[in-house]
């Protein structure tokens, strides 16, 4: 068996060989690149409900079949926005006496949609027969991809300027980047405001005002991590 003694100067031997290959007065550097933007948020995802209750299961089904329906149909009406059905659950309604006396459900669409404006009507569509339990505003995939490929060569940019200053100073010249990872990008949002509605007349009975509302922006962070050598 190896003595300890010589296993560490062979972990030793290949700790420093890629340093000897750039030479013996090679210096490793470690650092860290960053490159972040702020971006407008283009989606916007919401939840509406509908709870009831009836005294027999089956009409409860049946309402809650119609109005999720009625909310789909109103949905296709929309080319641009995508509006599915989300959960749904019935459950028994019980009497002190713990008997049952009726039955209660929730029914759920959910919405989804990079168009503002026809999100916005159909919201106010919803909101006659149904009640928002959510919604958010975030940055499409397509457009974080997007964004992503624009910050990683500004973040691998950073790194290197990073590294000729350490260079500088040190009296000596990058010689070539030894390992680069790129991590994943990190987002942090800034909140949405919802503003007044858009018209100020008096809605008429049964009608939803369209709201009028400011998304928001997303800011989008890269990070790269380098082991570069200065000779």
């Amino acid at each position: 068996m190896q003595s300890k003694m010589q296993r560490l100067c062979a972990l030793a031997l290949l700790v420093t060989a890629p340093l000897a290959m750039a030479g013996g007065n090679a210096t490793e550097l470690r650092l860290v690149g960053q490159a972040r933007q702020e971006v407008p948020n283009d989606q916007i995802e919401a939840t509406f409900y509908l709870q009831e209750k009836q005294p027999q299961p089956a009409l409860l089904a049946d309402h809650l079949n119609q109005a999720t329906a009625h909310a789909l149909a109103e949905g296709r009406r929309y080319s641009h926005v995508t509006l599915t059905s989300g959960a749904y659950n019935t459950w028994p309604d019980y009497d002190r006496n713990g008997k049952i006396r009726g039955w209660q459900g929730r029914a759920e669409v959910r919405l989804k949609s990079r168009d503002m404006q026809q999100a916005a009507q159909l919201v106010a569509v919803l909101q006659q027969s149904m009640l928002m339990e959510g919604m958010q505003f975030s940055l499409s995939d397509a457009s974080r991809r997007r964004m992503e490929n624009t910050l990683i060569p500004n973040a691998i940019a950073d790194l290197q300027e990073q590294a000729r200053i350490s260079a500088t100073a040190l009296g000596k010249k990058v010689h070539h980047i030894a390992e680069l990872e790129i991590g994943n990008s990190r987002s942090s949002e800034r909140p949405p405001r919802l503003l007044q509605a858009k018209s100020l007349s008096v809605a008429s009975e049964g009608a939803v005002s369209e709201p009028d509302w400011q998304p928001g922006q997303t800011v989008l962070q890269i990070q790269v991590n380098g082991k570069l050598i200065l000779e």
